[in-house]
């Protein structure tokens, strides 16, 4: 007999182990209730069951943020609403005041709770927030402009004059001063480093051939110098406008006669900010136009949108010509314009000396003047028409307002759409009908949008862009709107219909948000349900069929135990033999 090799002890305690370690397996499953507890229960079903459990935890955020996503949108909406409200009561106002019945004394009493509702529709736009984030300003609409917008890291230009030969966005530092030369063919966006303090004796050049693609973000400019600050060569200019921008003149040191911003042969204007242009020294100039006796730049100019507070000292218009200048068609496709000459006109030709002889061949000329329906103008003159031709016998080809613009033109002295003190104009339509005229189709349009983003999905770019229309009055076509007067009234109630128009459409696309968000919150529900009961199938025990299991290691491990104390008897009685 083999005492010291007892094969049978070894072979039980084998399988002991062996049932132990099953054992514990099945005890962990039971327990823990599933039967994937980590790699090495099944290293392929644990990697497929934790990414499950990542896109679960992803959906459970995304379902979230629809949710706060609907919220800030129900915000938007309830603000907007409140808007609308008022504007029914407005237009009632303005019908009450175009009625004869009424004394001079009851308009004016009218008007003044009128302009109270335009200071509480500003009021909620310029309030409505969520969570800090302020909805009815337009920070968050979408936007037509013809350009992509520059990107890249911006650059600080160097002090003194400097070219710029590459796309991208260039910061004017501070006691910047000299010239910006722009080469061709450059996308360039220009930004000041404090916009609050202005530079002095800065000018922007572009290229001589045209084509030029400016945009200019909160430049603060004034200049005592002469020349134009800004100067456009050739044909195909653009020039957008973002933030709040000043670019003007101040006390120049001689009459110069130089266009603040010189149009070249063809400048477009757009953008979502303002341009103040002051021209409070130098005589003769334009704000936005051409130089004095240009034979050969006879500038087209178009504005699509934005807002310009514009005021000429001296003989220039506002937009249109320098002093005895010719300028071609100003199309003014949109935009909310606060403009004024004191004898030159706000749109259209230049001032001088009231009935002193103009120079037909060359000078004191403007082509035709077409102001579109989503305009908002107020504009006025000491001598030359608000909007048509100069007072020194100048000459604009025509004039079309159409009928569904806000305008509100003045002169002095002169008629208010039309003539100067002295002007002709070849013909007048104020009753332009252009409701049917595709907005898109007469300027090439690229959209610029700063939305918000509601982000729903696993992946990067997975989201809902939310954009929210500027639901302040000048937006709303009401800036300057009043019912003092019968006409002011009939005025006031085509700018209502438009705005009533407007913000039911701004609403309306709440609404279709909420929907949108609505069905996407569902749509994920779903996704997470379907995950989650994916990575139960792969990861979580089938209860019976583990405790099944469980009580079969059990009883082999208690058996085992048996079975190892057996042959460890036998052992013991071999020994007794020999004692």
């Amino acid at each position: 007999m083999q005492i010291m090799n007892n094969s049978a002890a070894v072979a039980a305690l084998g399988e002991l182990r062996k049932n132990d370690t099953t054992f514990g397996k099945q005890l962990k499953k039971v327990s823990s209730g599933m039967k994937i507890n980590g790699a090495g229960d099944g290293a392929a079903e644990y990697a497929i069951s934790e990414k499950m459990r990542v896109r679960t935890r992803s959906l459970d955020q995304d379902i979230d943020n629809v949710q706060t996503g609907k919220n800030l949108v129900r915000t938007a909406e309830g603000g907007i609403q409140e808007i609308v409200n008022n504007l029914p009561d407005m237009k009632a106002m303005a019908i009450n005041s175009a009625n004869d019945h009424n004394t001079d004394l009851d308009r004016a009493t009218l008007d003044k709770e009128f302009q109270q509702r335009i200071e509480e529709i500003d009021d909620i736009a310029n309030t409505t927030n969520y969570n800090g984030r302020l909805l009815l300003r337009g920070d968050y609409g979408d936007h037509y402009l013809y350009q992509n917008r520059p990107e890249g890291v911006q650059t600080v230009l160097p002090l003194g004059a400097t070219t710029i030969s590459a796309d991208g966005v260039y910061t004017l530092p501070v006691g910047f001063t000299g010239t910006v030369y722009v080469a061709a063919g450059q996308n360039i966006e220009l930004q000041q480093e404090d916009p609050s303090t202005p530079l002095h004796d800065v000018y922007i050049i572009g290229p001589s051939g045209g084509n030029a693609n400016i945009w200019i973000n909160g430049l603060n400019i004034i200049n005592e110098q002469d020349g134009s600050i800004i100067k456009f060569n050739g044909t195909g200019n653009h020039m957008t406008i973002l933030g709040n921008n000043t670019i003007s003149y101040s006390s120049p040191t001689t009459n110069y006669n130089k266009a603040v911003i010189n149009a070249g042969n063809d400048l477009t204007i757009e953008g979502t900010g303002t341009l103040n242009v002051k021209n409070t020294g130098q005589q003769g100039c334009a704000a936005i136009g051409a130089d004095e006796g240009d034979k050969i730049s006879i500038p087209n100019i178009t504005i699509n949108s934005g807002t310009y507070n514009i005021s000429v000292n001296v003989d220039g218009a506002a937009i249109g010509g320098s002093i005895e200048c010719t300028v071609g068609d100003i199309t003014i496709n949109g935009g909310t314009f606060n403009l004024s000459s004191l004898t030159g006109a706000g749109i259209g030709g230049s001032g001088g000396t009231p009935g002193g002889a103009a120079k037909y061949n060359s000078h004191s000329r403007t082509g035709n003047i077409t102001i579109g329906r989503n305009a908002v103008i107020t504009a006025h003159s000491g001598y030359s028409a608000g909007i048509g031709s100069g007072c020194a016998q100048g000459y604009t080809k025509s004039i079309k307002i159409s009928k569904y613009a806000t305008v509100n033109a003045t002169s002095t002295h002169a008629e208010a759409i039309g003539r100067g003190v002295t002007g002709t104009v070849g013909s007048i339509d104020l009753a332009w009908d252009d409701s049917s005229v595709d907005e898109d189709s007469s300027f090439t349009i690229k959209t610029y949008q700063t939305p918000l983003i509601i982000h729903h999905g696993t992946k990067a770019n997975q989201s809902t862009q939310i954009s929210i229309k500027d639901m302040r009055v000048a937006a709303l076509g009401l800036d300057g709107v009043n019912v003092q007067t019968r006409n002011l009234s009939y005025t006031a109630m085509k700018a209502l219909d438009r705005a009533i128009d407007y913000a039911l459409d701004n609403q309306t696309r709440m609404g279709a948000y909420q929907t949108q968000l609505g069905f996407t919150a569902a749509n994920l529900t779903t996704s997470n349900e379907n995950t989650q009961a994916s990575e139960s199938t792969i990861r979580d025990a089938d209860m019976a069929k583990e405790m099944t299991g469980y009580t079969k290691a059990n009883v082999l491990a208690q058996s085992a135990q048996a079975m190892l104390a057996q042959a460890n008897q036998n052992a013991s009685s071999v020994l007794q033999l020999l004692s």
